[in-house]
């Protein structure tokens, strides 16, 4: 039971205010809809039977109360609150709209009460009530909002009901109270599950980022940040698929830092470690496409996936990255190429192999790179077009 009344005495949850006064702001023109309906055809049924002064003064009100909620209504649809606070003073505004409709719709259940007629008094219980029950939907959303109007509407008509002091009359009075108290633990109800909904709402939405996050996450390398060999793989059949459907040229460029065993023998292992966070953070930003890609292949490789891009263009992208990793003038006093780091680049395109697939297009970067290096390193060299006994031999 104590766990049960801090329950219900905590304080709300703040990130569920924003869709529970956003959920009562969206009904509310349905709200004013049905009071101003229910409001004439009640003052249609006791005209004749109320002093017309009475009856014009309580539609007035009633009146005046839906159109100031309505200007709420556009008022808050013209705001666009997005932080919690400004939800806060929305929320203080729907609860005074819903007080004041309750308080006005209470004054009808004595200022209407016809004192002589059994079938006015029916139809004015008639109408509270089905007021009072179709606004558990309406309100209920909005902590507190529900119980605003009810209880100013339910009050007074039983009171009044009572009033009377006959049998059938306290009899009805007492089932109106009774019937005010069931919709009042019909809206706590209501309101639990939505919030509870919205709660199941969230944490799924919460655990659907986490497991995509998760997910991209793996596709990284978790040194250098940049995708893994999983993302490379990956892209590299979907892009292959998409060039042979659009028949449109991918080029894949193999690069690899010139003597990266004798820089980390130098160095040591935590110098080589930055010199791959800086080397792949350059080639990263050097590519500016949204689908060219840039992955760790390897302890020093990397591989660059370049859709529709032919061979000229992919050699100057790689000359342009060879460029750019010279001007990080990395030192690299073991080398027997350059005193910094220098990189060797291989590159092969899909438009020199029509009938290959994604495994000969890294067989011919990869034999490009290789001739790189055995040219001397810190350059770029293609992969020449093969013919197709050639193909058929292997590359």
């Amino acid at each position: 039971m104590e766990n049960r009344g801090q329950q219900f005495s905590a304080p709300p949850d703040p990130g569920i205010l924003v869709p529970q006064i956003a959920q009562s702001f969206r009904q509310l023109p349905i709200s004013l809809i049905v009071n101003l309906a229910n409001g004439l055809i009640l003052a249609a049924v006791l005209w004749g039977a109320v002093p017309a002064f009475v009856l014009l003064t309580w539609s007035c009100l009633l009146i005046a109360v839906t159109g100031a909620r309505f200007l709420t209504l556009q008022a808050f649809r013209n705001a666009s609150p997005r932080s919690d606070s400004d939800h806060a003073v929305w929320t203080e505004y729907f609860l005074a709209g819903a007080c004041a409709a309750g308080v006005v719709w209470g004054a009808s259940g004595i200022l209407l009460f016809h004192p002589s007629s059994f079938p006015h008094q029916v139809v004015l219980a008639f109408v509270l009530g089905g007021m009072v029950a179709g606004a558990v939907p309406l309100l209920s959303s909005v902590r507190h909002a529900y119980w605003c109007f009810a209880i100013p509407v339910v009050v007074p008509i039983s009171i009044r009901m009572m009033w009377v002091g006959d049998r059938i009359h306290l009899i009805m009075g007492l089932l109106m109270a009774i019937f005010g108290l069931a919709m009042l633990a019909t809206s706590a109800q209501v309101h639990r599950l939505f919030r509870d909904s919205e709660k199941l709402r969230r944490e799924l939405f919460s655990s659907i980022e986490v497991e995509q996050a998760l997910e991209y996450l793996v596709r990284l390398d978790s040194l250098t940040g940049i995708p893994n060999r999983r993302l490379f793989e990956e892209e590299l059949s979907k892009e292959w698929g998409r060039a042979k459907r659009d028949k449109k040229p991918l080029s894949l460029i193999m690069a690899d830092i010139d003597h990266f065993k004798e820089y980390n023998d130098h160095y040591g292992h935590p110098a080589g470690d930055l010199c791959l966070v800086e080397v792949a953070q350059a080639m990263y930003h050097a590519l500016s496409r949204p689908g060219d890609v840039v992955a760790r292949i390897g302890g020093e490789e990397f591989a660059f996936l370049l859709p529709q891009t032919d061979l000229s263009g992919a050699i100057a992208v790689a000359e342009q990255i060879r460029e750019r990793i010279l001007a990080l003038n990395l030192p690299h006093e073991a080398s027997p190429v350059a005193r910094q780091v220098t990189l060797s680049f291989g590159i092969s395109s899909s438009e020199l192999f029509p009938a290959a697939s994604p495994a000969d297009l890294i067989r011919a970067s990869d034999k490009a790179l290789y001739e790189a290096k055995r040219c001397g390193r810190n350059q770029v060299v293609a992969q020449p077009r093969k013919t197709a006994p050639e193909l058929d031999r292997g590359l």
